[in-house]
Order: C-alpha cells, then structure tokens, then sequence
C-alpha cells in the first residue's frame, strides 16, 4: 500500500509545498512500518504513535506556523478560520493518541486510526483550505445565490474533484432520504459545535465507492475494512461536509469538528424513526450510492431564504 502525492495538491508556493510532500513521506514511512512490523507488539505499536505525535507536533510548530506567517503577510481574510483548523486538529485529534502514549499501551486498531486520521485530515486540508490562500480550489468560487437541488448537486461535484479529482457526475436520487437500505454500505455519524449547539450530520456509502476514494489515495491494494482505510474516509468526510457547509450556508458560523462513530444499518433506521433530520439527500454517482443528512437548520433557513 503506498500513498500517493497528486500534483492537484500543489499550492505554487515552494517551501510549503515542499513541507506537504515530506510529510506525505514521513506519512509513508509509517505506513511501511506497520505493514512490515504488523505491529502485533506493543512495543511497536506505541513507537509508531509516540514518533508520529512527535513528528506532527513538530509540523504544526514548523509548518503550519510558516503558513499562519504567510496567511498574516498577505492579509488573508481567513485567517482566524485557518489558524483554528490547525489548532482544533492538535487539541481534538492528537491529544487522543497522547492519551495512548501516557497511559503506555495502544492496540492495533489504534495505531492505524491514529495514522488513517493524520492523513484524512492532511488530505481535504491541503485541498481546501490550503488552496484558499492561494486563490485556488473550491473555496475560491463564487458561492450560489440559491440553494436546490442543481446547486448541491454542483457543489458535491466540484468538492469531489478538487479534493481527490474525481469525477463522478453525481446526481440527486430522492430529496427526502428516509434511512431505507441502498446496498452494500457503511454509515457514520459525525458530530460538531457550532456556536455552542451541536449538530449532528449522519451519511452512508456504498463500498464499491468507499474502495475506488480509497484507491485514489492509496493505490490499487486496499481492503475497504482495513482500519487505515476507514479511518482515513472517515475524518477526510467529516472536513468535507464541514467544508460544503460553508460554501452553502449563508451565515458565517465557526463549525469545530468533536467526534465519529461508524453506524450499522439498524442504527440509523432507528435515529430516522426517532427523528427525522432537517436535510437527507441520497446520491447516485458512477461510482454508487452515498447519503448525507443533517439537523441543522441553518440548511432550512437557506432554502427558505
């Protein structure tokens, strides 16, 4: 298994460029260390944690403290938005692995998280957000006057293929997305903070199309239940739908990401019977069927508005 560098996530600017890539390295290094040791040691196990917190705790004092200069030096506008992505990834993502550390031991699972989390975030980061400093990427284009049906469908399309340069010609298949089974899927549940209200977003996706993202970034020798490979989609659609957030919702609202969880189809079932979500939308594109809803009603009032 290899992860790959894309030239769709350079920049234009050398140095950060350059730091994006060696992490990407380093990255791989990791991945080689785990495939080769299989880290059923504990030992291993923690050394691969314990040397990647250290690695990207550097990076952040490094790199992205490099990029914030940069940010203040042209006068970015989203600069405060940025800096808190940086800070948020540090005091949510790894001070969970910190925890493994202090307490000295980590499973197998654990470390492929902790690894599969670094590289999900890293990816849609550098695809969005970093490309916002430069005027490039999805955050760059003039946002829609209306939301509908042809505007999220656009805005999914766009998203996809600046972030992992797919396309796919996704298309809405029902607007009011019931929870009812549509294949062979995995599901999740992700929670936010906006403002000090939670928000709750709940989406599901065929496996065929979790293997193809995942083959985008890994390679052809991927396992769709491997831990790195869920762990990797799985922060990577939490900053994703983040991200759509704010290209479609007028009101400008800090959205902190808090925690995941991986459904069974049962589950959501139930939370569609207890309470039916503000926004549900299931999606056919050429790679299969995805759904993402949400109780947020910032999406109402946009539709309405």
């Amino acid at each position: 298994m290899i992860l790959k560098w894309e030239e769709h996530y350079t920049m234009g600017l050398e140095q950060i460029d350059n730091d994006h890539k060696r992490l990407f390295k380093i990255a791989g290094k990791i991945i080689d260390t785990v495939e080769e040791s299989g880290i059923e040691n504990d030992k291993t196990r923690l050394f691969v944690v314990r040397e990647g917190v250290k690695y990207l705790k550097n990076y952040f004092a490094d790199h992205a403290v490099r990029e914030e200069v940069y940010m203040r030096q042209i006068g970015y506008p989203d600069y405060l938005t940025h800096k808190r992505l940086h800070d948020e990834f540090q005091t949510v993502q790894l001070a969970k692995f910190e925890e493994a550390i202090d307490r000295g031991t980590c499973t197998k699972e654990e470390v492929l998280y902790f690894v599969g989390t670094g590289i999900g975030w890293l990816l849609e980061h550098i695809a969005t957000a970093d490309m916002a400093i430069v005027g490039k990427g999805i955050l760059c284009q003039p946002k829609a006057e209306t939301l509908n049906a042809e505007v999220l469908e656009h805005e999914i399309n766009m998203l996809l293929a600046s972030t992992l340069n797919l396309q796919l010609n996704v298309k809405i298949i029902n607007p009011d997305y019931g929870g009812e089974p549509f294949g062979n899927a995995i599901y999740r549940k992700t929670i936010y903070r906006q403002n000090n209200e939670q928000i709750i977003v709940v989406s599901g996706i065929e496996q065929k199309f979790l293997i193809r993202m995942a083959k985008m970034v890994y390679g052809e020798d991927v396992a769709v239940a491997d831990a790195l490979v869920l762990s990797t989609l799985e922060i990577f659609g939490a900053t994703l739908w983040r991200t759509l957030g704010e290209r479609l919702i007028k009101e400008k609202k800090d959205t902190e990401y808090q925690e995941s969880q991986f459904l069974s189809q049962e589950q959501v079932q139930q939370m569609y019977q207890a309470r039916l979500p503000v926004i549900s939308v299931l999606f056919e594109s050429e790679e299969g069927k995805f759904f993402v809803s949400s109780d947020d009603r910032s999406w109402l009032a946009r539709q309405n508005g």
